[in-house]
């Protein structure tokens, strides 16, 4: 009786352990297949917004825009006054720089969608960014293929390989929070749900700021903390390799595939512009000239002159959104596409 009651134990434990392994697995899998918005909401939820819009866009070109929080926030495809010429989507995301821009189009051209129009925020600043690819990536964010078109870009890969594994070899603890704000979101803690980042997102990739009005001690609250990011950025600026290397990759990318792009930077205010020191913005022009010898370069940069616009000098309030939106597409996207007809 020992040894059998031993043998059906150790089964026990083995099929315990067993289930635990298929059950990460299911997971490891569904988050790089089926369900990319459990493993990276902002990415995953635009994913299955534009699947269907391509599908239906009636002949119509498909216009992407890439981007960080700043086009996140402040572009709106609805109101750029295209409907009836192109397909406009917002595929923007928060601390999305040039490395996160060229994976994201990796990602798009990997699921089968291939914009006929792309635009590509340039967040200036980051042009000077030093930071290596491995500390820049989230690494719980990355599936096995963006893990693998990442990889070139690092330093010391094994250090964003080894964050990676720790999420897949437990993934539903890795991933709870992302799980539980889609099914019981109600359940966390405010300070803990995720479920604002496609909830609160509009038609088209848009997802606006948070408030209608601030106050001028919370907007100035944000203006410091702006300051205090990107300030040192301009300190010695010059265009850093990898920022360099990743828009130069995207544009050989861009060719390989027959995508016609143009480089947008988003507006800021003037005390976010009054921080480039003559030299940053004297890189930064070159930078944008050379740039145009071969693409389109919408500098929005100095669009709007007034603080309100601004929740925090570089991210814009809604009304701000609908009026660069509007103007974006009358001047800049509406006659770039009227004058380039697809390459498809």
């Amino acid at each position: 009786m020992t040894g059998r009651r031993a043998r059906r134990a150790q089964g026990a434990v083995l099929c315990g352990i067993a289930f635990v392994v298929l059950f990460n697995l299911a997971l490891n899998i569904s988050i790089d297949t089926a369900k990319p918005e459990w493993r990276d909401p902002e990415y995953g939820h635009r994913l299955k917004e534009l699947q269907p819009l391509t599908q239906s866009a009636d002949g119509k070109p498909l216009v992407v825009a890439l981007g960080s929080s700043r086009s996140q926030m402040g572009f709106n495809p609805l109101v750029t006054g295209l409907d009836e010429t192109a397909v406009v989507y917002n595929f923007s995301q928060a601390g999305c720089g040039p490395l996160h821009e060229l994976l994201n189009l990796h990602r798009l051209l990997a699921a089968g969608i291939k914009p006929d129009y792309l635009l590509v925020e340039i967040l200036p600043p980051v042009l000077g960014g030093e930071a290596k690819a491995e500390k820049l990536l989230m690494a719980e964010r990355l599936s096995a293929e963006d893990f693998r078109q990442a990889k070139p870009y690092c330093h010391d890969a094994s250090e964003l390989h080894d964050r990676w594994m720790k999420t897949r070899v437990s993934p539903w603890y890795a991933y709870r929070l992302n799980l539980v704000s889609h099914h019981w979101g109600s359940l966390l803690p405010w300070q803990s749900r995720q479920d604002f980042m496609w909830k609160q997102m509009k038609p088209r990739g848009w997802l606006p700021y948070f408030f209608e009005e601030i106050t001028a001690e919370k907007r100035q609250d944000g203006v410091s903390k702006a300051h205090f990011q990107y300030s040192p950025y301009f300190i010695d600026f010059h265009i850093a390799p990898l920022p360099e290397r990743a828009y130069s990759d995207l544009i050989e990318l861009c060719k390989q595939h027959d995508i016609l792009l143009a480089f947008y930077t988003m507006p800021e205010s003037p005390t976010f512009r009054s921080w480039y020191t003559p030299k940053a913005r004297q890189t930064i022009d070159e930078y944008f000239r050379n740039l145009s010898t071969g693409f389109p370069v919408f500098d929005c940069s100095a669009w709007f002159n007034e603080e309100t616009t601004f929740a925090d000098s570089h991210h814009l309030m809604r009304k701000g959104a609908g009026d660069f939106s509007t103007r974006f597409g009358k001047e800049c996207i509406g006659p770039w596409v009227a004058s380039n007809p697809p390459l498809r």
